[in-house]
This record gives structure tokens, sequence and C-alpha cells, in this order.
């Protein structure tokens, strides 16, 4: 991830007091790392105080879990920004291929620099080797990364990098600002010579399993200056083999079209420029010169970004969308922080102030994380983590809609634009893809999921419910390839996911809905058995799946009844299904106290005395399961999976050994947000006390006090964290930044307010 290496590890552990659901901690330990601020419109910010490096961090699968250099998320539906606590950043595009146009030396890192000569002495201002990179003062928060730096003779620089939030669905600049402000608190007049530049070199990111790597380079072109005020630098690919793409439009693996970097001087006195490193790579960038008296300061200003369209006129109509604010501000905000202001809600009715904050803190990353996609037209909001961010895949269409689920309240356009988007990526039987690659390409993988289509109903019925807008039933929406597979009305692809759901999942012989090869769990195929996988893909049945389809299929219906007449043979057929279902679900329970976990064949199950969190969030939601029922079920929940646990419940009760998955981590044990968020839904239908409890326990300020020398789980998360049967407990071999980190504890928090 970053272009240096990344270690430390002070171990700290999380301990659940016995038959709790919070943690019991004897002090507040928050403030080891920083801790939480407002700017100056009361959205919440980061002050990072910790180190730079971390040099003991244990690894997991060879991946190290405390990485150097803590990282913070700025974007719009355009721009994906990684700041570094250093002041390195990564430049991100996702609206075709992801790619990285300032990559670094290391696989998925960005480059660049800035340096200070005071008097005729340099200072580098960016790095975790730099003495001034340690001591800034550092601020990350809504739209916004600063560095205050303190340096020799009385000086104090102030970085700003701020982006912008995207005014509209598809709109955005695909570029930041950074501000510069250069302070002398000293006596005497002091000549100063400031330059900033960011490497240009593209390239798309893969996994580093994938042969994408081998298949094509992206050669810069000769680097060009215009006027003194635009720097720029285009990128070519070249294929190593024939026939790499195809005709322009259709879905590609290979970036076809890689964007240009540019870098845009936009005040009078300083001035673009062009420059290597020390490996011959381009770099671009701004600087100036002059003199700075006693107690004097000057600014200036210049925007990064990338561009398809190479014009000055393109370059300058981006730049003209940063205009910041005028304001004076007493404490580190985005240059656009009023615009930030009226997109994210003040959360005013909520008491606690540490949830009010997180709420607000996880609106914002959300928004920074939804991303356009030029090939189908639609905005999203990617899982992100090694998913997006590493590999370059839009994994899964499933997390999509999980994603969208807070968006039906906080931004309803964007939820709209994730179901369209999963309409077309749903082929003509109902079938819907699961990865997004390159441009508008579909990977194929081991995984032969089942449950996409229960999830796109949820996010559904949750849109339906909360907008009363039936709008996208019945737009016109194209089926997967787009422009080949023809179209129909968004009430149509639901109805040809159902028919896909009911007649080619189908169920199995105990009535459960078919698993194939893999459900929510898409690695449940490396579950160790001694079946032949032909047997576990034919004979599997996956409680969950029924579990979800009762639940989720009951919501649809009632909404679907209620708002669109069209549907109606649709809710017959699906509330007979869902009749079906209950029944056969009902019959397998018996008088279990929890829902097992799955069929493996016709007559061997999983779950049958250990319990597996995947069925038991959605079987709390099944109205027709008592009370009664509920409180039992919920009772075995605190025992077997909850007890010793810091976050959450962990996934499996008793995970076992097998391969790459270690016992306590991940699918084999691991804590998850998503299964956490609908055991939250699950148990606010009887104890919405207990429900809220659960939701303080999934916070980042629960981790913070809980994992007091880990940045890792203080203002994001990875998708999983190992749980308390490992002593990496809290920590996770997946890159901090995920969706899931946000989008379900602030969706169970608007469920809790709403209802």
């Amino acid at each position: 991830m970053n272009d240096f290496s990344r270690r430390d590890f002070l171990a700290a552990t999380g301990v659940l007091a016995a038959g709790s659901l919070m943690p019991a901690w004897a002090a507040d330990n928050t403030a080891s790392l920083g801790e939480w601020v407002e700017d100056d419109l009361g959205l919440p910010a980061y002050h990072y105080t910790g180190p730079l490096r971390f040099p003991d961090s244990p690894k997991e699968n060879d991946a190290v879990m405390l990485p150097d250099d803590p990282i913070f998320l700025l974007g719009n539906y355009r721009l994906t920004l990684f700041t570094h606590a250093s002041g390195i950043y990564q430049i991100l595009t996702g609206e075709r291929a992801w790619g990285r146009v300032n990559q670094g030396n290391a696989r998925y890192s960005g480059a660049n620099r800035a340096t200070v000569e005071i008097v005729g002495q340099k200072h580098a201002l960016i790095g975790p080797s730099e003495t001034a990179a340690q001591s800034a003062e550092k601020h990350f928060g809504v739209g916004f990364a600063r560095f205050d730096y303190s340096l020799d003779a009385g000086v104090r620089i102030t970085r700003l990098i701020s982006v912008a939030p995207s005014p509209s669905i598809a709109g955005g600049a695909s570029a930041f600002m950074v501000q510069v402000r250069i302070t002398n608190n000293g006596t005497v007049p002091l000549e100063l010579r400031y330059a900033e530049s960011t490497r240009a070199r593209y390239q798309q990111a893969f996994a580093p399993w994938d042969s994408g790597w081998h298949e094509i380079g992206f050669p810069a072109d000769q680097p060009i200056l215009k006027n003194g005020k635009t720097a720029l630098v285009s990128f070519q690919p070249r294929p190593k083999r024939k026939m790499a793409f195809p005709p322009k439009g259709q879905p590609s693996l290979l970036e076809q079209f890689p964007p240009a970097l540019f870098v845009h001087s936009i005040d009078q006195g300083s001035e673009a420029f062009l420059d290597k490193d020390s490996d011959s790579n381009n770099l671009i960038g701004a600087r100036w010169s002059g003199t700075v008296a006693p107690a004097g300061s000057h600014e200036f200003a210049f925007v990064v970004g990338y561009t398809r369209d190479v014009s000055q006129k393109s370059i300058n109509a981006l730049a003209s969308q940063l205009q910041p604010s005028t304001a004076k501000r007493r404490a580190p905000t985005s240059a656009f922080a009023e615009a930030w202001r009226s997109s994210v809600p003040s959360f005013k009715k909520e008491p606690d102030p540490i949830l009010r904050r997180e709420m607000q803190w996880n609106v914002s990353i959300l928004e920074a994380m939804a991303t356009w996609r030029e090939y189908y037209d639609e905005t999203v909001v990617p899982q992100g983590t090694v998913y997006d961010y590493t590999w370059g895949n839009m994994a899964s269409s499933r997390d999509l809609a999980q994603h969208a689920l807070p968006l039906c309240h906080t931004n309803p356009a964007i939820a709209k634009s994730v179901l369209r988007f999963l309409m077309k990526r749903t082929v003509p039987d109902g079938e819907i893809k699961l990865n997004d690659e390159g441009f508008g390409w579909s990977p194929s993988g081991a995984q032969q999921t089942s449950d996409q289509q229960l999830f796109f109903f949820m996010l559904l019925a949750e849109y339906l419910r909360v907008t009363g807008d039936t709008s996208v039933l019945s737009d016109d929406i194209g089926y997967y390839p787009l422009n080949c597979s023809g179209h129909d009305t968004g009430l149509a692809h639901v109805r040809q996911a159902f028919l896909f759901l009911r007649d080619r999942v189908g169920t199995g012989s105990h009535g459960i809905v078919r698993r194939w090869n893999s459900d929510w769990n898409d690695m449940f195929f490396f579950w160790p058995t001694t079946m032949p996988y032909n047997r576990m893909f034919e004979e599997g049945e996956s409680h969950m799946n029924s579990a979800m389809a009762i639940a989720i299929l009951g919501d649809l219906t009632t909404v679907l009844g209620d708002h669109e007449p069209q549907a109606a043979e649709l809710v017959d057929a699906m509330r007979e299904y869902r009749k079906e279902l209950l029944d056969a679900w009902m019959k397998d329970l018996g008088a279990r106290a929890f829902p097992r976990r799955a069929w493996t064949s016709y007559n061997e199950a999983l779950g049958e005395k250990e319990m597996w969190l995947e069925p038991q969030g959605f079987a709390l939601l099944i109205p027709e399961f008592s009370t009664d029922r509920k409180q039992l079920l919920f009772e075995e929940l605190k025992t077997r999976l909850l007890a010793g646990e810091t976050m959450g419940a962990r996934q499996i009760e008793k995970p076992v050994q097998q391969p790459g998955t270690p016992s306590g981590t991940r699918e084999n044990g691991g804590f998850w947000y998503a299964l956490n968020g609908p055991l939250i839904l699950g148990v606010m239908t009887f104890n919405r006390e207990a429900a809220r409890s659960l939701l303080r326990k999934m916070t980042f300020d629960n981790f913070a006090r809980s994992f007091p020398e880990y940045w890792t789980g203080r203002w994001s998360a990875s998708d999983s964290l190992d749980s308390s049967l490992v002593k990496t407990n809290g920590l996770s071999e997946n890159m901090t930044i995920c969706a899931h980190a946000h989008a379900w504890p602030l969706y169970c928090w608007l469920r809790l307010q709403n209802g």
C-alpha cells in the first residue's frame, strides 16, 4: 500500500466483562494516538499525534496488520484521495478501471514531495523518515487534511489539502486544492523557496496474482508546461498482446483510456514546473519564491487532478470548481467547509455526543467513497479496502447494496443510482453479476453465489419504504452487458431477479434455499469437508439465505403492494414463495434454540451444536418468530458468540483450522460489520436498549478505548477484524477503510432513530 516499510505493534487488549455487552475499561486511553476535535463548522476531525512508523507489527498471511504511515480518506464522486500522516498522498481514479496516477515505488502507493529552502537550508516536509513530517501537527477532517510545520528561523508552514463535495449524482471535480501559507515569526526578513510536486506515473490496480500486471504498461508522454501555470503528463496504454481492447464502449479488463495528471497554479507569483526524481520519473508541481517580512506571511494555492480532456479549457473548468471560502477560520477546516456542512447532517437529536460525531463522520466517509462509474453512468459506494483500492475489483454487488442502505435516508439519489447500477449488472435471466472490474468488465471466479438477489431486494425494500419513490420501477434500464442485451423497466428487472432466486437458485431437499458454493460467506467452499465438491454444490442449503428471503420478501411485498399496482402478480408470487420458505424453515428449526448454519448434503449439517452468526440476525427479523424464541436465541448468542468479544459477535462459535484463514479470523471466526449490523436490526425488534448497546460496542470510540495502541480502527476499519480467539484481536490483514465499517453503524443508528 505504501512506498515504504510498514511495521509497529504494541500489545493491547480489549477485555469484555462476563455477561456484559460493553467492554470493561478502567481508564480513557483513547488519546494515545490522537483525539477527535471539531472543525470550525462543527464537523468532526481527527488530530493525529502518534508515530509514523510501527516497526513491530504482526503479520497474517504475510500482510502487515499495523502499517506504517496511517492513512485517511478524502474524496468525492470523481476522486479518491488517500492522505497519509506523513503528508504523502495517493491519487486514485475509479471512473473506469481503478488506478493510481501518482504511483509510488511499491505496488499500492503514491509519491509526492514538498520542500522549503530557508536562507539556503532545505527542509523536506513529506515522508515518514523526515523530521519535519514527524513533528508536524496533523489534522484530518471532512474534506481536508492539514499539516502545520514549525521550522528553523521561526518559519511556520501550513499545507491544507481540500476536496470539494460533488454537487450532483454524476458530478464533482476530479481534482483537489493545496493551499500553502508561509509565516515568518522571526525578527528579520527571510528569503524562501517553496516547491511541491507529485510523481506523474499511471498504474492500473490489479491483485498481486492477476495476470493484468504483465499484460499492459502505461508509458508517459513528454511532459507539457503551459504558460508557466499548468504542468501536464499524459499516458498511453501499451498492451503486450494483440486484441487487448474491445471496440470502444464495450467492457474491458484493461484501461484503454488512462487519464492525464495535471498541476495548475492559480495564484500570481507562483508557477508550475517540471522535474525528474532520482529514478527518472516525471514530477510536476508548483513553486513560489520570495521574501517574507518579520511577522508577515505569504499564501498561494494550486490544483492537482486528473482529466481525460487535456485541453486548457477543460483544466481551467476543473480548477474553477474549486473556489475556496474566504471566511477566516479558527480551527482546521476544509477550504470547502460550507459545502461539506450542507452535505453532512448535524444529527442534533442524538443525545450521545460520541454517537452523534461518529454518525456525522460515517456520512462524510460514505460521501467521500462514492464513485461514479462511466460504463453504467451511475454512482455507487464501493467496499474499498483491498478489493477496490489494491486489487482494482469492485466486489461485490451484495456489498454495494448494503452500503446504500443508510443512503436511503441521507442521500436517496445515490441509493437510487445504486439500484439502477445493480439492475444494469443484471443479465436478462435475472443473474446479478458479482464483481465489476476494469471498464464494466465482469471477471470470472470460483464463487457461484446464491444471494445477490436477496441483498438487491433488501435495498429496494428500504428505498421504497423510506422514500416512497417508485420511479426506479418504471425507469427504462438496460441489461448487462449494456447496449447488446436489451432493456426493460426496473420492475421487470425485479421480476427476473426473483425468478432467478426462486427457480434457478431454488430450494434443496429440506425446503431451505440452496447455497450453491457460497452465500454471503463467499469463502464457504473452503470449509474443510470430506464430501466431494459437486455434492456440496448440488445438495447444499443455506439457512442464512432462507432467513434473509423470509425477512426481506416480507418487507418488499409490503412496500411493493402499497406503492406499485403493476406489481400485483409479482407480489402474489413472492408471498407464495415466502410462505413455502417459512414453513420449511420453521420445520427445520423445530424446538432448537437457534437455526443451523447450512445443510452441506442431504443429511449432514453445519451448526448443529455450535452457533454460526450468519443466519441469526435475519432470523430475529422474521415477524412470525415469536418474541420468546427471539429472546432465547439472543441469550444463546450472548454466551456463544458475544462473550469475551470486544467489537461484537464473532462469526463462528468454534472455528477450525483451515488453509489461508487461521481460526478466529475473517470467515473462520472473525468479527464482521456486515453480520453484526443485521444482528442489531434483529435485536431491535424486541429489545431496543440491547440493540443500542450493541451499536455502541461497534463504534470507533469503543475500538480506541479497547485497543489504544492501534490506529487501524479509530476512524475507519477493514471489513473484518480478528476476534478474541487470537492474539491479534482487533487487527486485520486487510487494508483499513471499508464502507461496511461506516454504512452498517450508520444504518443501524438511523433505524433506531426512525424505525
